[in-house]
């Protein structure tokens, strides 16, 4: 009994850590948990060009296109819950799936991006 268990434990957090994915959330939702979401990191992923047209207030940018993009996403909390979004959804989806991969907890990622958040009457703001 003793050896099983070392192996069940490890069979179990296997299981878990696979099944989790980013959660994908319409704008409502996210604007939801991106204000009532403790310590969250809200991440702009598009270019700077697109990032200084208009942005979700306390975004910040970091540019998909960028060759240390994995390293930059790297340098974020893990253990913080973190949010994602692009224009339409298509960028920030591949980085939620990534970030699970990378080991964070809890990662959020906006549904039709930045065109989704317009159209459901949220303001962007601009520097």
């Amino acid at each position: 009994m003793k050896k099983l268990l070392p192996i069940l434990t490890l069979c179990f957090l296997t299981f878990a850590c696979y099944g989790q994915k980013s959660l994908v959330q319409d704008a409502k939702t996210f604007k939801k948990t991106i204000e009532e979401t403790k310590d969250i990191q809200l991440v702009d992923v598009r270019t700077k060009k697109e990032f200084d047209q208009g942005r979700i207030p306390n975004a910040v940018m970091v540019d998909f296109y960028q060759k240390d993009f994995r390293e930059q996403m790297n340098k974020l909390d893990k253990n913080k819950p973190i949010a994602v979004y692009c224009t339409i959804g298509g960028r920030s989806g591949t980085t939620g799936k990534m970030l699970v991969q990378m080991g964070f907890k809890n990662v959020y990622d906006l549904d039709g991006g930045i065109i989704g958040w317009q159209k459901a009457g949220y303001k962007l703001v601009k520097d």
